[in-house]
């Protein structure tokens, strides 16, 4: 720390990251009297600044250093991360499910990935209190697949004509759906207004319907007290001699200089990929592998969803652009049936009727790669009216060898190696992905689509490295997100998770976030020693 130019005053806690995850333990702990500091990489940003444009949405996504890739399932890594006030919760879709009872133990029952520390009904407290923290709007009546919980505070948003289109496909092969269930309004919620259907959750969304960091979170934290510094680019996470306690962390503000800001608790609570960088890039001679990485599973059990878009071109006009981009209704009839095939493994889930404009990555022009010149145009002019887009979520097995590590052949404008990506789809995964592509085809095809096709495999969400478990030996850290090796140092996000299931991960970080907080508030006194 010879170098470092600037030392803080310490703090009760110091957060890295201003995410979902981040932001609402920050929000919880400053109303509990917590003196609490968050760190954000990236700029401010406000409501205000948010703008309905595919090319502000790109400003959302990462903007750090790069992150390298290798595998067949390692492809758009910054999409689904973010940069700036809020991280990827400025930009998340509102996808609001839960894990079911089945993927908590894996291992257990069906002889893959690993086991969860905890039971469903053990978390479920805070699954039903993320609902009305975040302001869940859905139909739990029309959800047979949903594990217990309570109603929904909100029901549902309308049902828009494409997901009229493709349901019907859906009612034709007896496979049932459900109004999508979103941490987006309704109606009126809490101040916040109800959700307009204009399909831009991807560029943010700047009336507030959207539960994210910048409306919830972040007004709740800066009122009870909190702190929000921006353009902290954290390198480090300083230990005491001995490894036990994490005594700061070291940052670099936006003109390159170095400062320490020690904290008597540290919380980590960047997305997955730099909450691994981070511990990686923290070794010391106490702990030389990895900060927190006596068990050497730092970095490993990554894992994303392997994913596919269904397209179809209907009779009648679908209105693609309404509604928003998380869909307008899902499914996850035979969700629980992880083995469908002896080939195949994995849960699947449908999410239809996605909002779409006509450019833009997630656009209809992007659907037809194969079009250009008058063949696009005509496409975009007439079959644009008449699109509906459903998107195929399925597992990925959690297995040792996908992993997120250092590479010091290329660096970041500080000098520290990147974070490199290693992540193959099992095998058994790639055949679920088939099954389910199969299916969809069918689905609309029999909603009576007049031209069908699918999209290429991709990888969306990202999850693991930094895995939780009752076993020091084999884990990161226990099940509330608190390292095994350093008592002071906690974990937030889906770097956690052990397995990914499959649905959308927002939920049950949010639920994880919260029993963290009320964790760190029961054992305070031993935690600020």
């Amino acid at each position: 720390m010879s170098d470092v130019q600037h030392t803080h005053d310490e703090v009760e806690v110091v957060i890295v990251g201003s995410g979902i995850a981040g932001s609402t333990i920050a929000a919880e702990l400053a109303a509990l009297g917590f003196g609490v500091l968050t760190l954000e990489a990236g700029p401010e940003r406000t409501v205000e600044d948010m703008v309905s444009s595919q090319l502000w949405a790109r400003r959302l996504k990462w903007g750090g250093p790069p992150i390298l890739a290798e595998g067949d399932l390692a492809g758009a890594l910054n999409f689904g991360m973010g940069w700036g006030t809020g991280g990827a919760g400025a930009h998340w879709y509102g996808n609001w499910y839960r894990f079911h009872e089945g993927d908590f133990k894996e291992r257990s029952q069906l002889g893959r990935g690993l086991d969860w520390p905890l039971e469903y009904e053990t978390l479920r407290p805070w699954y039903d209190r993320a609902d009305t923290y975040f302001g869940a709007s859905g139909n739990r009546s029309r959800e047979p697949w949903s594990p217990p919980a309570d109603p929904y505070p909100m029901p549902p948003l309308a049902e828009l004509p494409q997901s009229t289109a493709i349901k019907r496909g859906f009612d034709a092969l007896g496979i049932r759906t459900a109004p999508n269930s979103v941490a987006i309004n309704s109606e009126r919620y809490e101040g916040r207004a109800p959700c307009i259907l204009d399909g831009w959750c991807d560029a943010g969304c700047p009336i507030g319907a959207l539960a994210n960091p910048l409306v919830l979170q972040w007004p709740k934290a800066l009122g009870a007290g909190a702190q929000l510094r921006h353009e902290c680019y954290v390198t480090a996470v300083r230990t005491d001699a001995g490894g036990g306690r994490a005594t700061c962390v070291e940052y670099r503000d936006a003109r390159g200089e170095l400062h320490a800001q020690p904290a008597e608790i540290v919380i980590l609570a960047c997305h997955t990929i730099p909450n691994v960088r981070l511990l990686l890039l923290s070794a010391s001679s106490a702990h030389p592998g990895g900060l927190a990485n006596r068990s050497g599973m730092l970095g490993h059990h990554f894992m994303s969803h392997p994913s596919l878009i269904i397209y179809g071109i209907f009779e009648d006009e679908t209105r693609p652009y309404l509604g928003i981009t998380g869909g307008n209704l899902f499914s996850q009839e035979g969700y629980d049936d992880k083995q469908p095939t002896a080939e195949a493994f994995g849960s699947r889930a449908w999410l239809c009727g996605q909002a779409a404009k006509p450019n833009g990555l997630l656009g209809i022009a992007a659907s037809r790669p194969d079009l250009y010149g008058a063949a696009l145009d005509r496409f975009l002019r007439e079959d644009a009216k008449r699109f509906a887009n459903m998107t195929a979520v399925c597992e990925e097995t959690s297995v040792v060898e996908n992993r997120v590590e250092l590479d010091r052949s290329t660096t970041d404008a500080h000098g520290l190696p990147a974070a490199k990506v290693i992540n193959n789809i099992p095998g058994e995964n790639a055949a679920r992905l088939d099954l389910a592509r199969e299916e969809g085809l069918r689905i609309f095809r029999a909603a009576g689509g007049t031209e069908v096709w699918a999209g290429p495999r991709v990888n969306i969400h990202l999850a693991g490295g930094t895995p939780m478990g009752d076993d020091p030996e084999r884990s990161v850290t226990n099940s509330y997100g608190q390292t095994h090796e350093v008592d002071n140092l906690f974990i937030a996000g889906a770097s956690l998770f052990p397995t990914i299931a499959a649905v959308n991960p927002t939920g049950t970080l949010a639920a994880l976030a919260l029993r963290t907080v009320d964790y760190i508030q029961e054992n305070r006194g031993a935690l600020t020693r």
